[in-house]
């Protein structure tokens, strides 16, 4: 019953009509426009940083005298103070502070160093025909990579390092070194089913070439993946993904994804179709619906697992720098037998209340259904503190 509601509801979206991908409640639909990668995530360029500042955040901290022009003025690494034309640095933060069961005389709670990221891009002409662009982390090791790293000390690693072409044909680009795989709606939430239970989590970036072709009312792009250097060659994915969305009018688009690719044990495919609606500025809908299909390839394990997620967000903005934030997930791993469904809500505050700041504070409701066994409720309390410089 759960999942026919949200396939309903996801099929309503539909029907009717970067930043984050959210932000097509702003008017903006390709993430080229504020990121280095034409698919969203990692680095601002210079115009997202100061779009950040400019519409984004709340002006609260700067008096009513100071106009548009000098907040942007201010987004840079070092504020006001230029850098040189063929560098631009980044660092950023995100931390997670969470409490299973608020409230109750078994709750428990923990901090969780999330994000710590320096990015260095370097341009080769002031045209920004040639760009590299590096990502090193410093976290635990994460459980995709060699398994004979017993201690579980932070250190610092390669996460992203890539070439970004501007190819002389207009809007086609080409991207060259380890990135993120092109498939679906790259949500900011690295725990939604829609990343890293489908294998496209924080750290699963993977050698490759993109080829992304971007004009007006288009974004189309293909990758050739040979998993991440960082793993044990025998878990290493190994294929390709393509991805397209097309505006149907002004602040709403609909696409979809497919991708499929194989280690040494497994074999995936992956299927989806996505949707974005800009409501009124600065709020959104957004939703996802995909098929899975993982297949042992080891000689006594050759059943396929057939599954299906969906998500359903709605981003609403209260007034500047402050937004509603609500989410709908549902997830089986295995159609075709009585395994677990696992649905999921989420609701809470999104806020930008200073230069360079994101908060979050939400509520998380996990239900897992079970044909055999009843499983309570697991409620989560959850606080993010994001900064970015």
């Amino acid at each position: 019953m759960r999942l026919c509601l949200l396939v309903i509801l996801s099929s309503l979206v539909w029907l009717r009509a970067e930043a984050y991908p959210n932000f097509i409640g702003y008017g903006y639909n390709a993430c080229i426009t504020c990121h280095y990668s034409g698919q969203g995530g990692g680095a601002l360029n210079d115009y997202g940083r100061a779009l950040f500042a400019t519409e984004i955040t709340a002006r609260d901290l700067y008096p009513d005298t100071m106009d548009e022009e000098e907040i942007g003025n201010k987004s840079g690494f070092l504020g006001t103070k230029p850098l040189p034309w063929w560098v631009r640095p980044g660092v950023k933060y995100r931390g997670l502070w969470f409490q299973n069961n608020p409230g109750s005389t078994n709750s428990t709670d923990k901090f969780y160093n999330m994000q710590s990221d320096i990015n260095l891009n370097f341009f080769f002409d002031q045209q920004q025909t040639y760009t590299l662009i590096t990502t090193a982390s410093y976290t635990t090791y994460p459980r995709s990579f060699a398994t004979s790293r017993e201690d579980k000390t932070p250190y610092w690693f390669a996460k992203e390092y890539y070439l970004r072409w501007k190819t002389t044909v207009k809007n086609l680009w080409v991207y060259l070194g380890q990135m993120d795989k092109v498939y679906g709606l790259r949500v900011a939430d690295h725990t939604s089913v829609s990343r890293s239970p489908i294998g496209l989590g924080q750290f699963d970036q993977s050698q490759g070439v993109i080829v992304e072709y971007s004009p007006a009312k288009w974004n189309i792009a293909g990758n050739i993946f040979f998993g991440n250097a960082a793993e044990e060659p025998e878990v290493r994915q190994k294929g390709l993904s393509v991805s397209g969305e097309y505006e149907i009018y002004e602040k709403y688009r609909v696409g979809g994804s497919a991708m499929t690719s194989k280690s040494e044990t497994v074999e995936w495919l992956r299927l989806a179709g996505f949707t974005r609606m800009g409501l009124s500025k600065g709020s959104s809908l957004m939703a996802e619906v995909g098929l899975t299909q993982n297949k042992s390839l080891l000689p006594a394990n050759g059943n396929a697992l057939k599954g299906m997620y969906a998500t359903l967000e709605s981003w609403v903005l209260i007034r500047r720098g402050y937004n509603l934030l609500s989410t709908i997930e549902y997830a089986k791993a295995d159609l075709e037998s009585t395994a677990s469904e696992k649905m999921r809500w989420s609701i809470g505050g999104i806020m930008f209340p200073l230069p360079r700041t994101e908060v979050r504070t939400m509520l998380v409701n996990s239900k897992y259904a079970t044909p055999d066994t009843g499983v309570p409720d697991n409620w989560q309390l959850q606080m993010q503190l994001h900064l970015s410089l």
